[in-house]
């Protein structure tokens, strides 16, 4: 099993190597960040932690020591679940470190003004990532769907959805209105997900 220390001090080593030998006078790069590691540490068997570059931000994550990772396709991706979510990984590997999966934080890093600000934002992730939250029972196919709305990369289409009987305020005595923030605030993301318009998500390895 990779330790902590060591993976981090070996993943600042090439990265530094690849930012002063490939990546120097390139427009992509803030110059005002360098090449750090930050919460390296072992979760469910595998060594996992953030690197910072002037180009990018990632979550890695090493295989355990009963894994061997050298038969997955690069570029490939694989779902892995942290108490916060699941997180889609793609499969990379670098001489000097090995076969490793990552998750794009942010790139590139122009936004930062500072390496103690990026330092920050990457604790801040951590903290987050290993904080358990309540989640809704959602199968993969609907987690996935979920994040493309989210992040905008898929509309639903909502005109097949059954008919709803209209809201009757007379009922209850209050304005349209109240009823039907009520209305809303009842609807979860497993109801959103469950109409007609779901679709076959990407097939996505989860482990």
């Amino acid at each position: 099993m990779h330790q902590p220390e060591q993976m981090a001090a070996a993943v600042e080593q090439v990265f530094t190597r690849i930012h002063t030998e490939q990546m120097v006078g390139m427009p992509i790069l803030n110059d005002r960040l360098k090449v750090q590691t930050l919460g390296f540490q072992i979760y469910r068997g595998r060594c996992i932690g953030v690197l910072i570059t002037p180009w990018l931000m990632n979550l890695m994550i090493f295989p355990g020591a009963d894994e061997d990772w050298s038969g997955l396709k690069l570029g490939s991706k694989q779902q892995r679940r942290f108490p916060s979510n699941s997180y889609k990984c793609m499969v990379n590997q670098v001489d000097g470190i090995g076969y490793y999966q990552s998750h794009s934080l942010h790139s590139p890093m122009h936004e930062f003004q500072s390496q103690e600000h990026a330092l920050a934002a990457a604790e801040s992730f951590m903290q987050l990532l290993m904080t358990e939250v309540e989640r809704p029972d959602l199968d993969p196919h609907d987690e996935e769907l979920l994040g493309r709305i989210l992040r905008g990369e898929e509309t639903p289409d909502l005109s097949e959805f059954a008919s709803v009987e209209p809201l009757q305020p007379e009922r209850t005595g209050r304005p349209v209105t109240a009823v039907a923030s009520e209305a809303r605030t009842k609807l979860s993301r497993r109801d959103l997900l469950r109409g007609t318009f779901i679709k076959e998500g990407p097939s996505v390895e989860k482990i």
